[in-house]
C-alpha cells in the first residue's frame, strides 16, 4: 500500500480529517455565539501576545471577561470552562492520532503513544488552569514533577514532537486559546502528511517523488547505471515494496556485510551484489553457487529472504570485468524458467566508493 492509497483508505483518509475540522470549527463558531462559557474558554485569557482582558474572540467579535468579574465569580462556572477547555484539547487532538495512526500504519505504532496524545493535553490544560496566576503553585508543580520524574523511551523521534504537539495543545488551552491549539493542530498534520508524501528527506526515495526499486535501494542509485538484468522484469519491479521504509533494514544489513569487505584488500574486496528470485530456494542456491564459483574470484551469500512469490537471494561477489560480469548473467540467463524468475547484478560502488 502506497502513502496516497494509506490516506485515501478507510478510517485514516484526509477527507474524513479535513470534514472533522470543519464540523469542529462550525460547531465552535456555533458554541462561542450562543454559549457564554465556550465563548470564556476559546478565549486568549491572560496569554500575552495573544490577547486579554478586553481582546477580541479568536473565533469572531467578542471580549474575553476578566479574571474576578461576576462571570468567573462561582466554582461552578469556573469548572464549566475547565471542562469545556479540556474537552476542546480532547477534540482538537483526535485528527492528531488519526494522522499518527496513518503515516506509522505500515512500520507499526504503539497503542501507548496513541492514548498518551489523547489524554496528554487534557491533563496539561488542567494543570494550567490550577496553576495560572500562581507562582507559588508553579513552583510547587515544578517541584513534584522534579520528584516524580517520568521516564519514557519512544522509538522514533518523531513521537517525540507529537508529545510536544499535545503538551502545546494543552497549553494553550489552560491558558483559554482554543483557536490556537486548533490553528496549531491543522499546520501540524498538514506538514506531517506534506513530509509523508513527499518522502522528503528520504534517501530511499526517487528524486521523481516514487520509490526506487529494490537494487537501488540496497546498492545505491548509481548502480543503475550499469545495472545488469535477465528474467520478468515485473518480477524485479515488484521487489520494491510500496513503502521503501520496509526494506530500509535490508540495506542496513547490507551495508554491514560491505563495510566486512572494506577492510579487505582492494583486489579481495566484493564489487557487485546479486539479487536472485527464485519459487525455491534450494534448487536456485545451486544453480548461482555453481556458476560464481566458476567465474568469481570470491563470494558469499549474503542473506535469502522470503517474498510474496517466493525467495530472494542476496549475493556479496568479486567478479573482474564487464566481461566476467556479463557471462555471470549469461548462465543464469539460461536457469530462468526452470530454478530461478529473474536476477539483477548491481555495482557496489554507489555504496563502497573504494570498490
Amino acid at each position: 500500500m502506497t502513502p496516497r492509497q494509506a490516506i485515501a483508505g478507510k478510517g485514516g483518509g484526509v477527507v474524513r480529517i479535513a470534514v472533522y475540522y470543519v464540523v469542529l470549527a462550525t460547531l465552535a463558531v456555533a458554541l462561542v455565539q450562543y454559549v457564554p462559557v465556550v465563548r470564556e474558554a476559546m478565549t486568549a485569557g491572560e496569554l500575552t501576545g495573544i490577547g486579554g482582558p478586553g481582546a477580541n474572540d479568536l473565533f469572531g467579535p467578542g471580549t474575553a471577561p476578566a479574571i474576578g468579574s461576576e462571570i468567573t465569580a462561582s466554582p461552578w462556572h469556573n469548572a464549566l470552562v475547565a471542562t469545556v477547555s479540556m474537552l476542546g484539547a480532547l477534540a482538537i487532538m483526535i485528527p492528531v492520532t488519526w494522522v499518527y495512526m496513518v503515516t506509522r500504519r505500515n512500520r507499526g505504532y504503539e497503542e501507548s503513544v496513541v492514548h498518551t496524545l489523547l489524554v496528554l493535553p487534557v491533563a496539561v490544560t488542567g494543570i494550567v488552569m490550577i496553576v495560572k496566576g500562581s507562582v507559588a503553585l508553579a513552583f510547587s508543580l515544578a517541584g513534584i514533577v522534579a520528584a516524580v520524574r517520568f521516564r519514557t523511551t519512544l522509538d522514533d523521534t518523531k513521537d517525540a514532537v507529537y508529545v510536544f504537539l499535545a503538551i502545546g495543545v494543552g497549553l494553550a488551552c489552560g491558558v483559554q486559546a482554543v483557536g490556537v491549539a486548533l490553528a496549531l493542530s491543522v499546520v501540524f498534520n498538514l506538514v506531517i502528511l506534506a513530509l509523508w508524501t513527499t518522502r522528503f528527506g528520504n534517501i530511499y526515495a526517487g528524486s521523481s517523488g516514487g520509490a526506487l526499486g529494490l537494487g537501488e535501494v540496497l546498492a545505491g542509485p548509481e548502480s543503475s547505471v550499469g545495472a545488469l538484468a535477465v528474467g520478468d522484469p515485473a518480477i524485479l519491479d515488484a521487489a520494491a515494496p510500496a513503502d521503501v521504509s520496509e526494506i530500509a533494514e535490508r540495506a542496513a544489513r547490507i551495508e554491514r556485510h560491505v563495510s566486512e569487505e572494506r577492510l579487505k584488500k582492494k583486489s579481495k574486496r566484493a564489487n557487485v551484489l546479486l539479487l536472485v528470485h527464485a519459487a525455491r530456494a534450494e534448487a536456485a542456491q545451486a544453480h548461482v553457487e555453481q556458476q560464481l564459483q566458476e567465474l568469481a574470484a570470491r563470494w558469499k551469500l549474503a542473506e535469502v529472504t522470503p517474498t510474496e512469490g517466493g525467495f530472494l537471494l542476496m549475493y556479496l561477489a568479486r567478479l573482474d570485468g564487464p566481461a566476467v560480469q556479463g557471462a555471470v548473467m549469461d548462465r543464469l540467463r539460461n536457469g530462468v524458467g526452470a530454478v530461478i524468475e529473474a536476477a539483477e547484478l548491481r555495482s557496489l560502488k554507489g555504496i563502497n566508493p573504494r570498490a
